[in-house]
């Protein structure tokens, strides 16, 4: 019974049009609080994440970009990096920037985004041209769409299909037209 509710409310993607926008709500990873936006457009996906400067997103600083070309079959994902971009938001944090030569460049504008592709920003490393991610998610199919994307697990980093990521996210992006 449990599993036939289950394939009721989770739609299998590979049957369902997901194209269209969707955001999560402010939520915090790590130490930042985001709202993410993700578009997707038939194997193009596109997250927007905006980084705040409180806990209840109300003042942006700065947008991290990932833009992915998917190859999906069912729930499992590939997602292949295509670019990656920073944008700072405000003169404040792009002189910041600048300071630091963040992701090794000194030269940021305000509201202009930069390729950081492959780069190693501060002590994270920017997903490279053709790096693949595998991972999955799950439609849960109600009105607004709603699609929970894959997350790491202690023993599943999605670096290889063997270690692909099975845990989903708690917090889901919701459709928003």
């Amino acid at each position: 019974m449990i599993l036939l509710f289950s394939q009721l409310v989770f739609a299998a993607p590979a049957v369902q049009n997901i194209d269209g926008n969707y955001t999560k709500a402010c939520h915090l990873m790590e130490d930042d609080s985001l709202i993410t936006h993700l578009t997707i457009q038939g194997p193009r996906w596109n997250f927007s994440h905006v980084a705040y400067e409180d806990d209840k997103c109300t003042k942006a600083y700065l947008v991290y970009e990932e833009t992915y070309k998917v190859k999906s079959v069912d729930r499992e994902i590939d997602m292949t990096t295509v670019e990656a971009t920073y944008a700072s938001l405000s003169d404040k944090v792009t002189e910041a920037l600048n300071m630091i030569n963040w992701c090794g460049f000194s030269d940021w504008k305000t509201n202009e985004a930069r390729v950081v592709t492959g780069k190693v920003c501060d002590e994270y490393k920017v997903p490279g041209e053709g790096d693949i991610l595998y991972t999955t998610y799950q439609v849960k199919a109600q009105n607004p769409l709603q699609i929970f994307m894959g997350t790491a697990s202690s023993e599943l980093d999605g670096k290889t299909p063997q270690t692909r990521y099975q845990m989903t996210e708690r917090f889901p992006f919701v459709q928003t037209r």
